[in-house]
């Protein structure tokens, strides 16, 4: 259940590990979501729960994770990780009386014992049986930070220089003052982007799922343009988004597809909800943004749709726009920084005589992503005025146009481009016509 290979991982857990020893660290604790996909392939929606890699320079990896997700681990983790379990204080459920058979959630009650199903050997998060029908060794962790304890102290840890990702939003506080507490022999540092740098350039085989994640991306947007028009509610808009995504074999993605009207179009990441009965009506700006996912890689892609009709400024408010989009393209090659792409498409804006109209950044590195980003935790890496971040070859980019609420028109543009020796590529390639719906 990997798209990768094995030697793949392999050699990804040996990039990290050299710089791990450039760095003159021992072990590096890892909870990005994104960092640990990448390194093992665990995907799943459990990441809410505390899940750590330990990666030492000379050990097997090891995974920390709740017990109730031993068999997705199983199924997904490369055999080289070594995983060790956490409970959540729950005892294990009571021996089964027959040890010829494994307990399944789908084994009907037969004899006297009649009604229903034989219970789950998961359901309180411990297995009982192993698939030998073996008697087996349950290690009842009390808590997860008791389990990382025990897994540095096994990988010979004790005494080590060992740094974690002391910015990631799935590390809680609690935990990480925990185990900083408990090891107190340990010489502690911060990983910062020590596993993000080495996965910022795509490997061929990654490039394959950002590519198949960009048709994806293409449909949805094709298929959001072509429901939207006059009296046509948000809500069917979105509809029409997901049921593409879905059917053109994408995942679930990092990020909800974004559908704001002009009454919400100032809700930076706000979208369609529950409550927004929002009817498209004539003259209305819709803003579409939203990335297909294929094996946890994303290719964003944005347009600005014109319902019922077309402002008078519009025409040259979409030109300028897009020829910025093509201007930082251009400009995206190995070698250069970030602050010449963004300064490249603040030209052509400062041209159209907007020069005033200033942008954060025209664009962010995208590859991996879990709920809530699909750029990965934190903020972005930006294509920002005054960068010195070098562009490499292999890069993959969501780059944006903007121009909105300029007094001069609206528009806006984003697509997924990956860095090649003469330029940016476009992944995403759906249409950039300015039409009304």
């Amino acid at each position: 259940m990997r798209f990768f290979t094995d030697e793949e991982f392999e050699e990804r857990v040996h990039q990290v590990r050299e710089k791990m020893a450039e760095q003159k660290l021992d072990a590096i604790i890892i909870t990005n979501p994104e960092n640990i996909y990448y390194l093992t392939g665990l995907s799943h929606q459990g990441y809410f729960a505390y899940t750590s890699l330990v990666l030492s320079l000379d050990k097997e990896p090891a995974l920390i994770i709740r017990a109730m997700e031993k068999a997705i681990v199983e199924d997904m983790v490369v055999p080289t990780v070594k995983c060790y379990l956490y409970s959540d204080g729950v005892p294990p459920l009571p021996k089964p009386k027959h040890r010829d058979k494994d307990l399944t959630l789908s084994t009907p009650m037969e004899g006297p014992e009649t009604g229903g199903l034989h219970p789950w050997s998961m359901s309180l998060g411990i297995s009982i049986q192993s698939d030998h029908n073996d008697e087996v060794e349950l290690k009842d962790y009390s808590a997860p930070v008791k389990t990382t304890c025990q897994a540095l102290q096994e990988l010979g840890l004790a005494s080590a220089h060992i740094a974690f990702e002391k910015s990631s939003a799935f590390l809680p506080y609690k935990i990480a003052e925990a185990f900083v507490n408990k090891m107190s022999d340990v010489k502690w540092s911060d990983a910062e982007d020590l596993v993000t740098e080495c996965r910022i350039v795509q490997s061929s085989t990654e490039l394959e799922c950002t590519r198949k994640a960009a048709e994806i991306s293409d449909a949805m947007m094709m298929s959001g343009i072509a429901m939207a028009g006059p009296g046509v509610s948000s809500r069917n808009v979105m509809g029409a988004i997901y049921q593409t995504m879905i059917l053109r074999g994408g995942a679930y993605p990092a990020f909800v597809p974004l559908v704001r009207s002009t009454r919400t179009l100032a809700h930076e990441h706000g979208t369609w909800d529950e409550w927004d009965a929002d009817i498209l009506q004539k003259e209305d700006l819709l803003f579409l943004e939203m990335a297909g996912c294929y094996w946890r890689y994303h290719a964003p892609i944005g347009r600005l749709a014109h319902i019922g009709q077309i402002s008078p400024k519009t025409e040259k408010a979409y030109e300028t726009c897009l020829a910025a989009l093509y201007s930082a393209a251009d400009a995206l090659k190995p070698g250069v920084t970030a602050d010449s792409v963004y300064k490249a498409w603040q030209r052509c804006v400062d041209k159209a005589g907007l020069s005033h109209y200033r942008r954060h950044h025209c664009g962010y590195i995208v590859g991996i992503g879990f709920p809530p980003s699909w750029s990965g935790s934190g903020v972005p890496k930006g294509l920002r005025e005054g960068s010195t971040m070098v562009i490499q070859k292999g890069m993959v980019f969501h780059l944006m146009s903007w121009l909105l609420r300029t007094g001069e028109g609206d528009a806006f543009f984003s697509d997924t481009v990956v860095v090649t020796d003469k330029g940016g590529e476009f992944l995403t390639k759906a249409p950039r016509e300015l039409n009304a719906r």
